[in-house]
């Protein structure tokens, strides 16, 4: 990886090398869609289970309440995704097909697709709907098909993050199969990310960028900067 990361003599060896090694499993081609959902307790593990499968991106329609999650459920993962905030299912479908993704709407019980036979050669967006009304009829129009996840209880549906969480592992496991893999940002898209990321981990990091670049190299007195 090319190196341009003057936040890396203020980290640990160990921390540098976990943020690289999370970097080369990141990817911005699978991403998902919150249309409406507003509990707190589901937008945080979805969150939550968003990062733990190397999405870097997450949008979220704010149709019926703002964005908010709790830190003690996602444990922090939002630190570490770009939450794309939505006022109304229009301006979410626009920014998606402008980046070419194909929509696939979560579906429970309707469906004629299963979660695992959804296309992964492609950019794609899993879009699952608010608690009790499910997707908004515009992001059902705009999608490709609908989708759901297998059960086979006698539960009607699973909680929305829940649901979010089993179709992700399906879908990230079926990408794993592809000869780019999961993982698939270029050698530069990654060295950025990294330099991102150690921007969020270095305390008081802007301030320490502007005093590097003012001297044109790291200065003692910065260098008790600590992990957060």
């Amino acid at each position: 990886m090319e190196r341009n990361l003057p936040l890396e003599p203020f980290m640990l060896a160990s921390r540098v090398e976990r943020l690289e090694r999370a970097a080369t499993s990141r990817t911005r081609t699978l991403t998902m869609v919150l249309d409406g959902v507003h509990d707190p307790h589901n937008l945080s593990a979805v969150v939550r289970s968003c990062e733990g499968f190397g999405l870097l991106d997450l949008h979220v329609v704010e149709s019926h309440a703002g964005f908010r999650v709790s830190k003690k459920i996602s444990q922090g993962a939002e630190k570490w995704l770009d939450v794309h905030r939505h006022c109304d299912p229009a301006g979410c479908i626009h920014a998606l097909w402008q980046a070419g993704f194909q929509l696939w709407v979560a579906a429970p019980g309707t469906a004629h697709h299963r979660v695992q036979d959804l296309p992964v050669d492609r950019p794609l967006a899993l879009v699952f709907g608010n608690e009790r009304d499910g997707a908004s009829i515009a992001m059902q129009r705009a999608a490709a098909g609908c989708f759901q996840v297998p059960m086979c209880g006698f539960s009607q549906s699973f909680n929305v993050s829940v649901a979010a969480g089993i179709a992700l592992a399906f879908v990230v496991e079926a990408r794993r199969q592809r000869p780019q893999g999961h993982g698939d940002l270029s050698a530069a898209e990654r060295a950025a990310l990294v330099a991102v990321w150690q921007r969020r981990s270095v305390r008081h990091a802007d301030r320490i960028l502007s005093r590097l670049a003012r001297s044109g190299g790291p200065e003692e007195e910065c260098r008790d900067a600590a992990n957060r």
